[in-house]
């Protein structure tokens, strides 16, 4: 069964430019959802709820947001199979939309063999940066791309995702190129058997936070490629590599240039 509940906040004609809104819960299996939103100061979000929310398996949401805006995405998906691909200042083909920045995105997971991805960009004179925010609870084999691109300046691209409550074999992908903003990427894993890859491109500040911790396996595979003003660890201790619980090895590989 499917169930889709989604409403347009309508509006006076001269807010329109600046104001559109949708709220989404969806319920059921095997649902195709797209959606474009243009405008400014875009927004998705839940009816009732902070977060739109979707529960069901093997459902494909195509989510786009733009142009000019300060889009904001947030979303909780509760189940297996899903696919969310949400692209903010970033068309459905190979086009680069003329982007102000502010954007931001959340995403909860929870359940297994789920797909996110989030392509966040602008490419104007902007100094807003970007922001996405992942997180991954009770599943496995969860498969995760942040692409974070564009001006930004000091205010730079922000990216954390957070695997934890007993998940394992995970997939991260995190690749952030500006030549002049800064880059920031939190990596926490409480769990075992993780991918992850972090790439940060750029002249300015290039800052990867990652802590492997916590249960009898560790992380499986690590690789980190800085090119610029690079940072890996917190000089504040809040976010270090920890020790490799895997007895057969871990493979970590760090790159600074």
């Amino acid at each position: 069964m499917k169930h889709l509940l989604l409403a347009i906040l309508l509006l006076p004609a001269f807010l329109l430019a600046q104001d559109n809104e949708i709220y989404i819960e969806q319920s059921g299996n095997n649902f195709d959802f797209t959606l474009e939103q243009k405008g400014e100061n875009n927004l998705i979000t839940g009816l009732t709820t902070t977060y739109a929310f979707i529960t069901g398996a093997d459902n494909v949401f195509n989510i786009q947001q733009g142009y000019k805006g300060n889009n904001t995405l947030q979303l909780y998906v509760n189940g297996a199979s899903n696919d969310i691909t949400l692209l903010q200042e970033r068309g459905w083909g190979t086009y680069d939309t003329n982007s102000y920045g502010y954007h931001e995105a959340l995403i909860n997971i929870s359940g297994s063999y789920n797909i996110a991805e989030i392509v966040q960009r602008n490419n104007n004179s902007s100094t807003a940066g970007h922001s996405s925010n992942i997180k991954l609870v009770n599943g496995y084999n969860n498969s995760v791309k942040t692409l974070q691109t564009g001006t930004g300046s000091t205010n730079g691209h922000l990216s954390w995702v957070y695997t934890h409550n007993g998940e394992s074999n995970n997939t991260v992908d995190i690749f952030q190129n500006s030549d002049t903003a800064d880059h920031v990427s939190y990596v926490s894993l409480y769990t075992d058997g993780n991918t992850v890859d972090i790439n940060q491109i750029g002249t300015s500040q290039n800052n990867a936070y990652v802590l492997f911790s916590g249960n009898s396996t560790g992380p499986i595979d690590f690789t980190l490629n800085q090119d610029g003003g690079d940072t890996y660890g917190n000089p504040n201790t809040t976010y270090v590599m920890q020790s490799c619980y895997n007895v057969g090895g871990c493979s970590v590989s760090v790159t600074q240039n």
